[in-house]
């Protein structure tokens, strides 16, 4: 089954989960970005963010799409043990 990352949105706040394994998993939270929104806002599976292409026009965006894989490996570690 492909992982995918999804994104909520509170007031100010963005909440980042990974489904796998029809489970859902916390990631990390951070501050509203509208280009990292937009980015997310229907989902991304795993395959789309390693091949994302889009380097250097939103450094939000790439701050962010670097640390998913980090915390998908943690959080994934975690569960297995």
């Amino acid at each position: 089954m492909k992982n995918k990352i999804l994104v909520n949105k509170t007031r100010e706040k963005l909440h980042f989960y990974l489904i796998a394994g029809g489970k859902r998993y916390y990631l990390f939270t951070q501050n509203f970005s509208k280009g990292v929104w937009q980015f997310f806002q229907g989902g991304r599976s795993e395959n789309e963010l390693l091949n994302f292409r889009s380097w250097r026009k939103n450094p939000r965006l790439d701050k962010t799409i670097e640390k998913i894989p980090m915390y998908t490996r943690y959080v994934l570690r975690e569960e297995a043990a």
